[in-house]
């Protein structure tokens, strides 16, 4: 009787590790599950004096001529962002990766004071498909001359197209899912001469483009290949980007073992606000500041990207749930002794981000405009 149960036993242990394997194959997870594994292991050593936790919320932003998208960020989220403030007695501020395959100028002029009044910055986030190098260029051009007549995205070099940071539609940076979705092997190369700094696409969960390393900001290199972007060299304090490189920012992901509400496995965390309102829970919150992402050799300051599609999903983002994120933000992590709280966009993240690779120290809301200066500035 008991070698029976025990056969029982081990064919269904059996059973559940290839029922476990498979998933974790067909959801792409074994892609960066190596990744994560080692991450246990290392230790992000902070030296006696406070975290800096700057917080970038980044929205894949799909207005799409909807009204009520449009009066939900125009007067509901400044009233939230309003009362709230940082270490710095900033507001938060939001990225708009405007989707320019979308695009309706009277939403670009409407959302203007948004930029003015501090509450957020503009970027570029597009879904495109079937593109060779020509036309990537072409439309590229042509939404940079409407986008600017706004002050969106506006060069501060001479020689520059525009200055931008960028999500890709559906997740395909380089062409990594195929020309059903992108088509543009060089995409980052073209992407970079045109004037963008840097990628916040990532991270993309249960999507093969994902790339094999996680919480971490890195630089791609051998950037007229196709998903190129799959290799790289972690950001580090000391060592400069290389005029072939490319920086790729990425948001938390990871096994969120204390947070079970799926009951039967713990909780994949990849940092979206989506239209379940659950971003308020402080297990997520937690989850998200444990990553401790950040420039290698500065591990004081660190990064929190967070995402959303913000334009669809308002009804959960502009919100009483956000509000109360913020909220515990400001209460758990903003006590001026443990930790320091900074509101940051995505270009001001960069900002912050070559200043450790430049050795900068201290208070990271001195270096907001290290490289790139504001919108309302070029």
């Amino acid at each position: 009787m008991l070698n029976y149960l025990i056969t029982i036993i081990v064919i269904f242990a059996i059973i559940f590790i290839a029922l476990v394997v498979v998933y974790v194959k067909k959801k792409n997870i074994d892609v960066w599950l190596s990744s994560y594994l080692k991450r246990l292991f290392i230790k992000v050593d902070t030296k006696n004096e406070p975290v800096d936790i700057m917080l970038l919320f980044v929205d894949h932003f799909e207005m799409n001529g909807h009204a009520d998208r449009l009066e939900a960020w125009n007067t509901g989220y400044p009233k939230i962002a309003s009362k709230h403030k940082d270490f710095d007695g900033q507001h938060p501020k939001h990225s708009f990766f405007y989707a320019m395959d979308l695009m309706h100028e009277h939403e670009l002029e409407a959302l203007q004071h948004l930029v003015k009044d501090g509450y957020g910055e503009f970027e570029l986030h597009w879904h495109h498909d079937h593109d060779d190098e020509t036309s990537f260029v072409k439309k590229l051009n042509d939404a940079f001359d409407i986008f600017h007549k706004y002050g969106y995205m506006k060069p501060y070099k001479d020689g520059q197209k525009a200055c931008f940071s960028f999500i890709h539609g559906d997740w395909s940076l380089a062409n990594s899912r195929g020309e059903n979705y992108c088509g543009v092997d060089n995409e980052i190369s073209l992407l970079k001469q045109a004037g963008c700094y840097g990628d916040y696409t990532f991270p993309a969960l249960f999507n093969e483009a994902q790339p094999p390393f996680i919480n971490n900001i890195y630089y791609s290199d051998n950037n007229d290949n196709p998903k190129s972007y799959f290799q790289g060299r972690d950001a580090k304090v000391g060592i400069k980007e290389s005029k072939n490189e490319f920086m790729i920012f990425q948001g938390p992901l990871n096994i969120n073992w204390r947070d079970w509400r799926h009951k039967w496995h713990p909780t994949i965390e990849d940092g979206d606000i989506n239209q379940f309102p659950t971003h308020d829970d402080p297990k997520r919150i937690d989850s998200w500041v444990r990553q401790k992402i950040h420039v290698e050799g500065q591990p004081n300051w660190q990064f929190v990207k967070i995402f959303c599609h913000g334009a669809q999903d308002h009804k959960s983002v502009v919100s009483d749930t956000t509000d109360r994120m913020f909220s515990y933000f400001e209460n758990k992590y903003n006590d001026g002794k443990k930790y320091r709280l900074h509101y940051v966009t995505a270009r001001e993240a960069y900002n912050i981000v070559k200043a450790a690779e430049d050795g900068k120290f201290g208070n990271p809301n001195e270096f907001r405009d290290y490289i790139i200066p504001h919108p309302l500035n070029r």
